[in-house]
């Protein structure tokens, strides 16, 4: 693993001329400084590693347990996870990561039906976020007109809290859904993103049961509460690797990640 670290230094070191500057963003959510080291560059690291090992059996390797607290609206969560993939993808060859989602709300209270944005789809999408995304893959166009009330979405995201590998593809679905596609995270918004993310069934069955429905929006609630209070969380993506508690903020350069990863793995 410090192999792994000691190359991603090398070519970040190689490789400044293709940075993004760092990144800010005027929401209600603080975000730490973004680095951003091009999705290509990671790629071909990911490729040369002549000198290590092969990968270890999947039963050998060593684990981490990488949390993310986000909300849907926060567009560097998505780049966030972006990044960690980018690092996952680093290390795949002696670490596994296992990633789970919890709630957090931006705008606690905010009507069912949203906010408007007003402005034109151009206009809600900064230069600095837009080129941060490109950065990373990700489209980011300003289509979807209204802030959003999450409560829904977290409450959707709680059925999947023992699936991980659903909960990260509906989370996936959500974020292209909302940031890309223009879709609002109302019941049809959603269930076009679970469509996607291979998983309309049960989340159909979700929405035709509002006990159960009712009970998980409660839970979310709850949970998001107590990031913001107890946990002391105020600025998402916020990341905890393992039992750690709150350990880091913002979308972070996938070779900081990384250093994470490697501390952590056990």
């Amino acid at each position: 693993p410090r192999e792994v670290v000691r190359r991603a230094d090398r070519l970040r070191r190689s490789t400044t001329n293709e940075q993004t500057p760092g990144i800010s963003d005027s929401s209600s959510h603080r975000v730490s400084e973004v680095s951003t080291t091009t999705t290509q560059a990671l790629r071909l690291l990911s490729t040369t590693r002549p000198t290590m090992a092969a990968a270890a059996p999947s039963s050998l390797k060593k684990r981490v347990a990488v949390t993310i607290t986000s909300d849907l609206m926060c567009p560097w969560c998505w780049i966030g996870l972006r990044k960690l993939q980018e690092a996952q993808a680093l290390v795949d060859d002696d670490i596994a990561v296992d990633i789970t989602w919890k709630p957090f709300f931006l705008r606690p209270g905010a009507p069912l039906e949203g906010v408007p944005k007003g402005g034109s789809p151009a206009s809600r999408v900064g230069a600095r976020l837009r080129a941060a995304g490109e950065a990373v893959g990700l489209q980011f166009t300003g289509l979807t007109d209204r802030t959003p009330n999450t409560e829904l979405f977290h409450a959707t995201m709680k059925l999947f809290e023992t699936d991980a590998a659903k909960q990260t593809a509906f989370q996936e679905e959500a974020f292209r859904g909302y940031f890309t596609l223009g879709e609002y995270p109302d019941e049809r918004g959603l269930l076009e993103a679970a469509q996607r993310a291979g998983v309309e069934t049960e989340v159909r069955a979700l929405f035709a049961d509002p006990k159960k429905l009712d009970r998980l929006r409660k839970e979310a609630s709850e949970e998001a509460f107590e990031a913001s209070g107890a946990q002391g969380i105020s600025s998402v993506p916020t990341f905890a690797f393992n039992d750690s508690g709150p350990a880091m903020s913002g979308a972070r350069d996938a070779r900081d990640i990384t250093r994470y990863l490697v501390h952590f793995a056990k």
